[in-house]
């Protein structure tokens, strides 16, 4: 191997994170065949990068500790105004 290789993994990597592949199958494929592992990494279709959902419960949690937090500011009619 030569050490161009070792060059093209955190680029290869980056392509293959920003198209929704596996990182560790990009990384070997970088490091066997270096910077030509982006023309089958360019063929390939992009798959969305999935987004951590927040539950229900832990919204429900935040939402009421700060409308809380925003009663406890108000002491007067005249605060309620904008």
């Amino acid at each position: 191997m030569y050490w161009i290789n070792l060059i093209a993994i955190p680029f290869v990597l980056l392509l293959a994170w920003a198209k929704g592949r596996g990182l560790f199958r990009w990384a070997i494929m970088a490091y066997i065949f270096g910077f030509w592992s982006f023309v089958p990494l360019f063929m390939v279709k992009v798959n969305p990068i999935q987004i951590y959902e927040i539950p229900m419960p832990v919204k429900q949690f935040v939402a009421t500790k700060l409308f809380s937090r925003e009663l406890k500011s108000i002491t007067y009619p005249k605060d309620l105004q904008i």
